[in-house]
């Protein structure tokens, strides 16, 4: 098998991220910030704690967990997170109110002071509700199981929803420059990690650097395919410094040598 070979087989892996991390996010409720005094179109939530059909839906993203380590990509949609999507549709009807899902307070504040700066420049209105993340990991659960299913367009549309939900979401960013990366649109591959590490440091601080080293590895292969060789290894290096013995950074650091040597 050659080098390039070997690189594509392994970047096959990389979608398949578990869920481990955020299902136990998922269980602990968002304290979501109040809004400024002069920002009435952005309300504070009034979930601040769980309640008896809250913790359903967490314990169903739990459970989408768990099928999806299983290998069981349809039965975590059917039996987990496609019941959480349409529990939370039901819920939050279209009442014109705007809803974002946050696992972090400054998440949450930066959605609600980004609805109030459209209010007052006239580009929206409305209320805003900043809930817990369990809506948004329903469509990334359902997302990541059809990119196990090769479902790529579906998977697609839900992932699109999830950052509708929660669009400085780190990890939903990093798995969208994935599906760019197998459709071949390397600019928006590398647009969307470097929205990923843009927004990281609205990560719970145990997520953060985790996601930070997946998203300059996500940028550094985008990096490569658009042949800007020395950008694609300063990210890999630095994703280094935080995961020192990730192979995928490695190998990625051997293939651009290989690539250097086949230069005029």
């Amino acid at each position: 098998m050659d080098a390039t070979s070997f690189r594509r087989c392994w970047y096959a892996l990389i979608p398949v991220i578990a869920l481990s991390a955020a299902t136990a996010m998922a269980q602990t409720p968002v304290a979501s910030p109040t809004p400024p005094a002069d920002s009435p179109t952005a309300d504070a939530p009034t979930e601040t704690k769980a309640d008896p059909w809250q913790a359903q839906q967490d314990r169903l993203i739990v459970i989408g967990d768990e099928l999806l380590k299983k290998r069981q990509p349809e039965a975590a949609i059917r039996e987990a997170f496609e019941p959480v999507i349409q529990a939370h549709e039901a819920r939050y009807a279209d009442d014109g109110t705007i809803y974002f899902c946050s696992r972090d307070p400054a998440e949450a504040l930066l959605y609600l002071l980004g609805v109030a700066a459209d209010h007052t420049e006239g580009k929206g209105g409305g209320n805003a509700r900043v809930l817990g993340p369990a809506w948004a990991y329903g469509y990334y659960g359902k997302a990541y199981a059809l990119i196990e299913l090769n479902r790529f367009d579906e998977a697609a549309v839900a992932l699109d929803r999830a950052l509708e939900l929660a669009p400085a979401n780190p990890q939903f960013l990093t798995e969208r420059g994935y599906l760019y990366r197998a459709s071949r649109e390397w600019d928006k591959m590398l647009a969307s990690n470097q929205a990923a590490l843009e927004h990281v440091a609205l990560a719970p601080e145990s997520l953060r650097d985790t996601e930070r080293a997946r998203a300059l590895r996500g940028a550094g292969y985008a990096l490569i395919e658009l042949d800007r060789l020395d950008e694609a290894e300063r990210h890999f290096r630095d994703s280094l410094k935080i995961e020192p013995k990730n192979q995928v950074a490695l190998d990625e650091l051997d293939y651009i040598k290989q690539l250097r040597k086949k230069k005029p």
